[in-house]
C-alpha cells in the first residue's frame, strides 16, 4: 500500500489550505480573552485541577452518569492518536522543531477554552426520565444566548464533523495500522474494529466511560513503554532539543515566502492543524464532560482543561523529542518516519506501539460516536439517534473498503474534508465561548465559594502526592515494622522517645514501659483499672475514645456537614443499605486519635451488637488537612462499622482506617481483619449468637491513631452542652443522653 503522502503538493493541498490559518487566530483570541477575563486559570488553579482529577474531591451521592477521572481519559484517550502523535508530526512536518515552542505556549493560553467548555456543558444539560444526560454546546448555545438556529447549524455541522472527522479519518489510521502492521488481510480488521466499537458504544456513555479510564492509561503505559524501547538508543540530549526548540522557535521558515509573514502563516498554518487535530473547541470534549457526576459545574471544567497541558506539554513533547532525535524535523522526514517504525514491526516493543496506538484510536471513535448521537438526538429525536448507530458504523466500514482498493488518496481526502468540516464546526461554538465567559466566570467563582475548595499551591502538591502514594502497602509496611520485637536495649529507649515525642502519659498505662515487646503493644496499650470513670447515669451516652472532638451536630437529612464545604452522607458512610435509613435526621459525633491518644475503643453504651459493615478503601491520613480538603475522605477510608441496638436505639460505632494504621481490631468477633492483601465489602449480622456488651467495655482498637463516628438515630439523643469542638475528651465522660427506652434487649448472661 502506498504511502499516506507520496508528494509534497498532496500535503500543501492540505495544510495550505485558509482555513487553518484563521481558526488558529480566532482559537488563540479566545484563549486570551478567557484568560484574562477569568483570572489566568489555568495557573491559579492547575494542582487544584489535578486534586480533582484524582477523586479527592468527588462525592458519590451528585448527579451524573461519570467521574471526573473517565470523563478525562474519554477526552484525552480519544485525541491522543489523531491528535497528539498525528496532529505533531504534520505540525513539525510543516513548521520545522520550534513549532514544539509554540505549541507549549499556545496550549498554555488556550487552557481556559475547554474550562468554559465543559463548565457550560454541565450548567445547561438536561436530564431525561430514563436518568440518561444530553449535552453538548448546543444546550448552551439555545438556553444562554437563545440562538436556537445557531444551536442547530452547529449540530448539523457537528454532524458531518463526526462522521468524517471523527469516524472515517481515525478509523482509516487503525485501517493502516492493522494491515501494514498487524498483517490483518482484506477487511479482517476494519471488521473486527466495528466490533470492538459496538460493543463499547452499545452500553451508552457509562461503558464508554469505565473503558476509557481502563484502556487509556493502558495505552499511555504502552506507548511510554514502547517509546523508551523504541527509541531510548537514538535519544539525544533532552536538554539539547529543548535548546534547539527555544532557538528555532524565532527563525522559523515557511514553505511559501519569507519574512515575518512567512513565519506567522507557518506558525498558523502548524498550530492549527495540532490543535484541530487534538479536537479542541469542535465540541467533544464538552459533550462528553457535561455527563459528569458533579455539583458543581465548574469543577469538570477545571479537569477539562488538563487535557489540553497534557497534549501540549507531554505527548507533543515527547513526539517531538523522538522526531529530532531521529532528524525528522522537516516534511519528507517526518512523513518517511512511519516506515521507519514499520521496518522493525514484529519486535515486542513495536506491537506495544501500536496496541498504544489501537487503545487510542478506539477511544477517539467510541467519543466521536457519542458526540454523533448525542447531537443527531437534539435534532430529530431518539430515533434518528438510534439510525445514527447505524449510519456511523457503515460509513466507517465503506471509506476502509475504498481505502483498501483504491489506496492512500481516499485518506487524504478524507483528512480536508474533516479538517474544513471541524474548523466550520468550531467557529459557532468559539463565538459563544467568547458571550459566556462571564457565565463560566460566575460558575467558577461560585464552586471556589461555595464548596470549600482550595487552592493554596503546596497544600494541593501535597495532596496531590498523598493521592499518588501507594498508602496501604505504606501501612501495611508501617504495621509491620511496629510489630517487631526488638532487643530491650533498644526497644524502651525507642518507646521513651516516642512517649516523650508525643507527651503521653505513662503513669496511666497498665504496664511499665520496659514490659512492651513493640512499638504495636505500647501503642495498644491498655490503662490502668482506676485511669477513667465511666459515667454511670442511666442513659448518659459516654465518649468511646480518648480524642478530640472535631465535628458533632444534627444529621441534615441524609448529610453529615463535617466543615463549610466538607460533607458526605450517611449512606455512603455507612454502606449498609438495610441500616442507613434509620439514622436520616439523627445526629452524629466525630472523635480524633492523635498519636498521643489511648487507642482503645470502648461501647459508648450498654446494648446488643446486631452486626458490622466492612468497608474496604483507602487510608488517606485523617488529620485536619487531609479531611477539610479531600472531600468525602471518611468515605473514602477502610471503615469497619458496628451496629449496636440500645434499649434507647441504634447506634453506629463507625471506626475509620486511616495511614499507618496497620489494623483495626473488634472484641467480639476475631475472625474480622482490616486492610489484607485481599478485601472485599463484607455485611454480616449475628442472627444465631445474641452478642450483649456493657457500658465503657472494650469493642476494639487501633494499631497506629484514626477517628470514630458515633451516629444516633433520629430524636433518640441530645448531646451534651459540655462537648466543645476541638476540645479533648476521655472516654467514659458524658457526650449526650438518651430520651426515652424504644425496646427492651435480651438478658446478658
Amino acid at each position: 500500500m502506498e504511502t499516506f503522502f507520496q508528494s509534497e503538493s498532496k500535503f500543501t493541498l492540505l495544510l495550505g489550505s485558509d482555513i487553518l490559518s484563521p481558526y488558529f487566530y480566532l482559537i488563540l483570541l479566545v484563549g486570551l480573552y478567557l484568560t484574562f477575563r477569568l483570572g489566568f486559570p489555568q495557573i491559579r488553579f492547575l494542582f487544584l485541577s489535578l486534586k480533582i482529577l484524582t477523586g479527592n474531591m468527588d462525592f458519590k451521592s451528585s448527579k451524573g452518569q461519570l467521574v471526573h477521572s473517565q470523563a478525562f481519559f474519554a477526552g484525552i484517550g480519544s485525541s491522543l492518536l489523531t491528535g497528539s502523535v498525528f496532529g505533531t508530526g504534520l505540525a513539525v512536518a510543516y513548521g520545522g522543531i520550534g513549532v514544539i515552542f509554540w505549541i507549549w505556549v499556545v496550549s498554555l493560553l488556550v487552557m481556559p477554552v475547554r474550562l468554559v467548555s465543559s463548565t457550560l456543558a454541565v450548567k445547561f444539560r438536561n436530564q431525561l426520565p430514563s436518568g440518561r444526560y444530553l449535552s453538548g454546546p448546543m444546550y448552551f448555545i439555545e438556553k444562554s444566548l437563545r440562538a436556537k438556529w445557531l444551536a442547530v447549524a452547529f449540530s448539523f455541522g457537528s454532524i458531518f464533523t463526526v462522521l468524517i472527522f471523527g469516524g472515517i479519518f481515525p478509523f482509516l489510521s487503525l485501517t493502516y495500522i492493522t494491515k501494514e502492521a498487524l498483517n490483518f488481510g482484506g477487511m479482517a480488521g476494519p471488521i473486527s474494529l466495528s466490533v470492538i466499537l459496538l460493543f463499547i458504544v452499545i452500553g451508552g456513555i457509562r461503558r464508554v466511560g469505565r473503558t476509557a479510564s481502563i484502556l487509556a492509561p493502558l495505552g499511555i503505559l504502552l506507548f511510554l513503554f514502547a517509546y523508551f524501547s523504541l527509541f531510548s538508543e537514538g535519544l539525544v540530549s533532552f536538554f539539547s532539543f529543548v535548546a534547539d526548540v527555544c532557538r528555532e522557535a524565532f527563525t522559523l521558515k515557511a514553505l511559501e515566502g519569507g519574512g515575518i509573514f512567512g513565519i506567522l502563516r507557518t506558525v498558523s498554518v502548524s498550530l492549527g492543524v495540532f490543535f484541530l487535530s487534538t479536537e479542541t473547541a469542535v465540541g467533544k470534549s464538552s459533550g462528553v464532560a457535561g455527563v459528569v457526576r458533579t455539583d458543581y459545574a465548574a469543577k469538570q471544567g477545571l479537569v477539562s482543561m488538563l487535557a489540553t497541558f497534557f497534549e501540549g506539554f507531554i505527548m507533543a513533547t515527547l513526539v517531538g523529542f523522538v522526531l529530532y532525535s531521529y532528524g525528522a524535523v522537516n516534511f519528507d522526514s517526518v512523513i518517511a518516519f512511519p516506515e521507519l517504525i514499520l521496518q522493525n514491526k514484529e519486535s515486542f516493543s513495536s506491537l506495544l506501539l501500536f496496541g498504544a496506538f489501537l487503545s487510542f484510536g478506539i477511544l477517539s471513535l467510541a467519543g466521536w460516536f457519542y458526540t454523533g448521537e448525542q447531537n443527531a438526538f437534539y435534532i430529530f429525536g431518539e430515533k434518528f439517534s438510534n439510525f445514527f448507530r447505524i449510519l456511523f458504523i457503515g460509513i466507517i466500514l465503506a471509506s476502509a473498503y475504498f481505502f483498501l482498493k483504491e489506496g492512500a488518496g481516499i485518506f487524504v481526502i478524507a483528512m480536508k474534508l474533516g479538517y474544513t468540516m471541524a474548523v466550520i464546526t468550531s467557529i459557532p461554538l468559539l463565538v459563544a465561548l467568547l458571550l459566556l465567559g462571564k457565565s463560566a466566570k460566575l460558575e467558577l467563582n461560585k464552586y471556589i465559594s461555595e464548596s470549600g475548595a482550595r487552592y493554596e499551591i503546596l497544600k494541593d502538591v501535597y495532596l496531590l502526592f498523598l493521592t499518588l502514594l501507594p498508602k496501604n502497602l505504606i501501612s501495611k509496611i508501617f504495621g509491620y515494622f511496629s510489630t517487631l520485637k526488638l532487643p530491650r536495649f533498644m526497644m524502651i529507649p525507642l518507646l521513651k522517645a516516642f512517649a516523650k515525642a508525643y507527651k503521653i502519659n505513662l503513669d496511666e498505662a497498665e504496664l511499665e514501659i520496659k514490659e512492651y515487646a513493640s512499638l504495636n503493644q505500647f501503642f495498644t496499650r491498655a490503662l490502668r483499672a482506676e485511669a477513667r470513670i465511666i459515667d454511670s447515669a442511666e442513659n448518659a451516652v459516654v465518649s468511646p475514645t480518648d480524642s478530640k472532638i472535631t465535628s458533632f451536630g444534627n444529621i441534615n437529612q441524609s448529610t453529615i456537614i463535617q466543615a463549610k464545604g466538607i460533607d458526605y452522607s450517611v449512606k455512603e458512610l455507612l454502606g449498609s443499605e438495610k441500616y442507613y435509613p434509620s439514622f436520616t435526621n439523627g445526629k452524629y459525633i466525630t472523635f480524633y486519635l492523635s498519636p498521643q491518644d489511648y487507642h482503645r475503643i470502648h461501647s459508648p453504651f450498654a446494648g446488643q451488637i446486631l452486626g458490622y459493615y466492612y468497608e474496604p478503601g483507602k487510608l488517606f491520613p485523617v488529620n485536619d488537612l487531609a479531611v477539610l480538603n479531600i472531600r468525602g475522605l471518611f468515605p473514602k477510608n477502610e471503615r469497619l462499622i458496628t451496629f449496636l441496638q440500645t434499649e434507647y436505639g441504634k447506634i453506629a460505632v463507625i471506626k475509620v482506617g486511616a495511614s499507618n494504621v496497620g489494623k483495626i481490631r473488634v472484641t467480639y468477633d476475631n475472625k474480622i481483619v482490616t486492610n489484607n492483601w485481599i478485601r472485599f465489602s463484607k455485611q454480616h449480622e449475628y442472627k444465631d449468637v445474641s452478642i450483649m456488651i456493657d457500658k465503657g467495655s472494650e469493642m476494639g482498637r487501633f494499631e497506629m491513631g484514626s477517628t470514630v463516628i458515633l451516629v444516633f438515630e433520629n430524636d433518640t439523643i441530645d448531646l451534651s452542652e459540655s462537648i466543645v469542638l476541638g476540645e479533648k475528651i476521655q472516654y467514659g465522660t458524658v457526650v449526650g443522653k438518651f430520651k426515652k427506652k424504644l425496646t427492651k434487649l435480651p438478658v446478658k448472661v
